[in-house]
C-alpha cells in the first residue's frame, strides 16, 4: 500500500501541508507541493480531430507516478469558495486521463480542507466536487476533514481535531 499526499495550496509549509503532514506523520508517504510544477489548463479536444493529451507541462510526469499509489489524500484550502487554482487545474485534467484509460479505479481518496471564514459549510462544494469525481472516476470516496484555521501556525497548534479528522485517520490506518 502507497500514499500520496497533493497539497494544492500555494503555501509549501502552511497549514494545508501541516494538516496533510500531521493525518500521515505516522504513514510512510509521497507529499506533492502542486505549486513546484508546472500544470497547464484542460484543452477539450474532443472535437477537432487533436489527442487529448497535453505533453508540454509537468502533468504526464505526474499522473505516471499518480498510477502507482493506492491513497491519495488531497489538501486544499478554500479559495473564494472553491479548492484552489493549483488542484482545480490538476482535477480538471483527469479528464486527459481518463480518455486515455488511466487506472482511476480502486484508488481510495481522502480530502482535507482547510479554512478561516466558516469553512465547514464553504467548503462544501469542494468536497462535492472530489466527491462526484470519485464516483465518476470509480475511486473510493473515503471522506473529508474540513479544519477551521486562519494563521500561519493554526494546524500545528491545534490541540483538539474534529470527529471526521479521527475518521479518516482511522481509515488510513486500517488500509496499513
Amino acid at each position: 500500500m502507497t500514499v500520496l499526499f497533493i497539497n494544492g495550496s500555494p503555501r509549501k509549509t502552511g497549514n494545508t501541508a501541516a494538516l496533510g503532514e500531521r493525518l500521515l506523520h505516522q504513514v510512510p508517504h509521497t507529499t506533492w507541493h502542486l505549486t513546484d510544477y508546472a500544470l497547464h489548463f484542460e484543452h477539450d479536444q474532443r472535437e477537432t480531430g487533436r489527442p487529448q493529451q497535453d505533453l508540454t507541462d509537468d502533468y504526464e510526469q505526474l499522473m505516471t507516478q499518480f498510477a502507482t499509489f493506492d491513497d491519495i489524500v488531497l489538501g486544499t484550502p478554500v479559495y473564494w469558495y472553491g479548492m484552489t487554482g493549483q488542484l482545480k487545474v490538476f482535477m480538471d485534467r483527469w479528464f486527459d486521463s481518463y480518455t486515455h484509460d488511466f487506472p482511476f479505479a480502486g484508488k481510495r481518496l481522502y480530502l482535507l480542507v482547510v479554512g478561516a471564514d466558516q469553512p465547514q459549510i464553504k467548503a462544501t462544494g469542494i468536497t462535492q466536487a472530489v466527491q462526484y469525481s470519485c464516483d465518476w472516476l470509480h475511486m473510493h470516496f473515503q471522506g473529508a476533514t474540513v479544519i477551521t484555521a486562519d494563521g500561519p501556525d493554526d494546524v500545528r497548534q491545534l490541540t483538539t481535531l474534529p470527529a471526521s479528522y479521527a475518521a479518516l485517520a482511522a481509515k488510513l490506518q486500517d488500509a496499513y
